[in-house]
């Protein structure tokens, strides 16, 4: 039997897009699926942002930046019809965006904001993404969900329920298409140590964060991308409809 170590994921030949995939998790994500010969299409929301990455673009042959903002139909036509033309095998929806306030101190604004973004933008995505998959019979799609799509806690009513929504449309999802040879799994990242969350909390509020976790630390966000990776391969045959927490055992305390 061969050992794990063995065992390489190649993604030669095939093309993922991966939404939000400028920072954070997503980068990590970019990074491992370029390291395994795939070829990206990466999304910003940011026009400006867009325009200087695909103009700082070292290898355009194989990654490219399209600007799409999930709160604005137009800019989701517009992205979507520039998509129609290519042949995606993998769709990582990893964009996202939060909100803390407990449910009376919320505004319908916010709640549309964030499903926009949470909920609207990886059911379109994987509406549209799905008829390409199903004219070649193949495909993998991995929706970025979080910790709070299994537990919460005061101020995530929406969030939260934008998680639990994505957890139901990728169930619902991987019963539609799994005979047409497309898997739909759910990933729920604990607290992870990303540029941003280094940025925003001092090492003391990282290590309090921590001490609570079982694992002791939070993860690193090329662990998140591993597991991505993964159901994004052909080492996942058989695996679909699942949501799977990678927390450091955090939602068993």
């Amino acid at each position: 039997m061969s050992s794990l170590s063995n065992v390489s994921i190649d993604l030669t030949g095939q093309l993922a897009l991966i939404t939000g995939g400028t920072r954070g998790i997503g980068k990590a994500i970019a990074a491992r699926f370029l390291e395994a010969g795939a070829t990206v299409i990466l999304t910003g929301t940011k026009v400006e942002e867009v325009e200087k990455l695909n103009k700082e673009n070292a290898d355009p042959e194989r990654v490219s930046y399209l600007q799409v903002d999930f709160t604005n139909q137009d800019s989701v036509a517009t992205f979507t019809a520039a998509i129609q033309d290519k042949k995606i095998d993998i769709l990582i929806n990893n964009a996202g965006v939060n909100k803390i306030a407990v449910n009376t101190e919320t505004a319908t604004e916010d709640f549309d904001f964030l499903s926009d973004i949470n909920v609207k933008g990886p059911y379109i995505l994987c509406r549209e993404v799905s008829k390409i998959m199903k004219k070649h019979g193949y495909g993998r799609i991995v929706n970025v969900t979080s910790i709070w799509s299994e537990i919460t806690r005061p101020g995530r009513s929406i969030y939260t329920s934008n998680k639990f929504a994505i957890r139901g449309l990728t169930k619902t999802l991987a019963i539609e298409l799994a005979e047409h040879g497309i898997l739909v799994n759910s990933v729920g990242p604990g607290f992870t140590l990303t540029d941003l969350t280094a940025s925003t909390n001092t090492p003391e509020e990282i290590q309090k964060i921590s001490d609570i976790i079982p694992i002791r630390r939070m993860a690193q966000p090329m662990e998140i991308a591993n597991l991505i990776l993964y159901l994004s391969s052909n080492l996942n045959s058989y695996l679909t409809g699942q949501n799977l927490i990678i927390d450091g055992g955090y939602t068993n305390v």
